[in-house]
């Protein structure tokens, strides 16, 4: 919908249809989105926030979870006004303008992530 945060109505929709872990692909336009960057040096993201209305033309990634709550992880790429491609991890605020098509494949199993030491984050538990 219009003016929503495409990570949170994603992790809205997973709550309300139950849906134990999947994969997700949207497709749809922005207004305002932010690009992350995880730096393996730093094992931090770098975050940026770009505001200014933009075709979302790839957009995919999956739902796990972790101590019970969804987590919703996605790249993508945003086709701009000059016809340039920009993309990377999606952050928030990314903000729709117009639609956002959201399609979730749900599999069979919870997935669940778990924290590794390593790199400092919560991988896939496959």
């Amino acid at each position: 919908m219009p003016d929503e945060d495409l990570v949170d109505a994603i992790t809205e929709l997973v709550k309300k249809y139950k849906i134990k872990s999947g994969l997700i692909n949207v497709i749809g336009a922005l207004k305002k989105f932010t690009i992350g960057y995880f730096n393996i040096e730093t094992k931090e993201y770098q975050f940026k926030t770009f505001d200014e209305p933009v075709e979302l033309v790839s957009c995919m990634g999956n739902v796990a979870y972790k101590d019970g709550e969804p987590i919703v992880h996605i790249h993508f790429m945003v086709a701009r006004q000059n016809y340039s491609v920009i993309g990377g991890h999606l952050g928030q605020p990314s903000i729709v303008s117009v639609t956002g098509e959201v399609f979730i494949y749900e599999t069979k199993e919870t997935i669940e992530r778990v924290h590794d030491s390593r790199f400092d984050l919560s991988l896939l538990d496959l």
